[in-house]
């Protein structure tokens, strides 16, 4: 059997971009490493590890164009592991304060939830623009790259791209509507007590299961648009992959719709985002879990995945925030502001985020801030802004940083 380095950049590339052969040789490799720590976590028991392992890839598959840009893949790998048991156990809990939903006898929980799942990406994504839905379909369906793409439909590359990043983005949206809107600190300090455990006791690490294959067509799946509400061309070019499973997986998501939203409600919390904000006319102060600070200006919000780690922190901003990094300094922050992208490296920074139209600026605040955004690799001094534009144009300026100092000193 071929070894593989799933740590390879190719590799992670090759997933972002949607190759679904990439990811079926990552899970390869990586599932017996979050198999070893789930063992130790969950006692053994076999069907509990089978059930968080499954979780787990289907949480790493939707987050998969992020991947190329985590810088520690086993930290990553753990931390959503970790996340996604605590929240497979707060649901297996007799303390549960959530409604239980009804479960057909005839269907196992596990299989209910994923159909919630599946059922909600598939509207968001039939929900989607004409355009942007096509693109997605020619992605996922026939497997065209975005180059391909782009011949295909008379359109620039990038343009593409940011479609399809865009669909991953509603996609991941969709799931925070109906989830949870914050994590408690029992949840923050769970998951670092049982990292330090498993840093302490070593996982035997199993071999490969067979058994498990079935867990990555699951996850590939779970966000490739069912054919019956598609363009009749994408219905001709899916028909030739189309299972028996995957057709009773559409059938019965008719028969199980009445309780798609309490079963989401219920199971879907390890896809939420959590959020911080600034009620009213106030302005207020907190604290991400990994240490970073966070000043919030009146009607702001910041909002970061459950999967949320050191080695892959991604935040959305509302309005505007400040952030004071004391924890991996040289670690970049994936900050989403509407449809604007940026990587931010640096000690302290503000983001305001523009809706109409949507941009936004990075202010580099008593120390050089690092920002990656749109193919662009810039230095900010303290002092200068950067303008990022929807449509890629980025602009440096000089800021001023008294004022944005002046509106969270009430907030020290």
């Amino acid at each position: 059997m071929e070894e593989i380095n799933y740590h390879a950049k190719e590799l992670l590339q090759s997933i972002a971009d949607g190759n679904e052969n990439s990811f079926a040789r990552f899970f390869r490799a990586a599932a017996p490493l979050v198999y070893a720590d789930l063992a130790v976590i969950l006692r053994g028991d076999p069907r509990c590890i089978n059930a968080v392992l499954q979780e787990t890839f289907i949480i790493i598959w939707l987050h998969r164009d992020k991947l190329p840009m985590v810088k520690d893949l086993d930290a990553y790998l753990r931390s959503v592991a970790l996340q996604e048991c605590y929240s497979y156990l707060q649901d297996s809990s007799s303390d549960e304060l959530l409604p239980v939903p009804f479960y057909d006898d005839d269907v196992p929980p596990e299989i209910q939830h994923y159909k919630a799942y599946q059922s909600l990406i598939h509207d968001t994504i039939m929900s989607l623009p004409e355009q942007r839905r096509l693109i997605y379909e020619m992605h996922r369906l026939k497997g065209m790259s975005p180059a391909q793409i782009a011949t295909a439909m008379k359109l620039s590359a990038d343009a593409v791209t940011h479609a399809i990043n865009a669909v991953h983005q509603s996609v991941r949206q969709c799931l925070k509507d109906v989830a949870h809107s914050s994590v408690s600190s029992r949840h923050n300090q769970w998951v670092v007590e049982k990292t330090k455990l498993l840093e302490v006791q070593a996982p035997i690490v199993p071999p490969f299961d067979e058994h498990w294959l079935p867990m990555v067509s699951k996850a590939m799946a779970i966000d490739r648009p069912i054919p019956a509400d598609s363009t009749p061309v994408i219905r001709r070019i899916y028909s030739h992959r189309l299972n028996y499973l995957y057709a009773l997986a559409a059938l019965l998501f008719l028969i199980v719709g009445p309780g798609i939203y309490l079963i989401v409600m219920r199971s879907e919390r390890s896809a939420s985002f959590r959020a911080m904000s600034s009620a009213g006319q106030h302005k207020s102060k907190d604290t991400l879990p990994d240490g970073t600070e966070v000043w919030m200006n009146t009607g702001s919000a910041v909002r970061y995945p459950a999967t949320y780690s050191v080695a892959g922190r991604v935040v959305e901003v509302e309005g505007e925030a400040s952030f004071r990094v004391s924890n991996s300094v040289n670690q970049p922050f994936h900050i989403r502001a509407y449809e604007v992208y940026a990587d931010v490296t640096g000690t302290y920074f503000n983001i305001h985020a523009y809706t109409t139209p949507s941009h936004m600026a990075i202010t580099a605040l008593g120390s050089t801030v690092r920002v990656q955004a749109e193919g662009k690799d810039l230095t900010l001094l303290p002092g200068q802004q950067a303008d990022i534009a929807q449509d890629g144009t980025i602009k440096v300026t000089p800021a001023d940083t008294a004022a944005i100092a002046g509106w969270k000193e009430t907030l020290q």
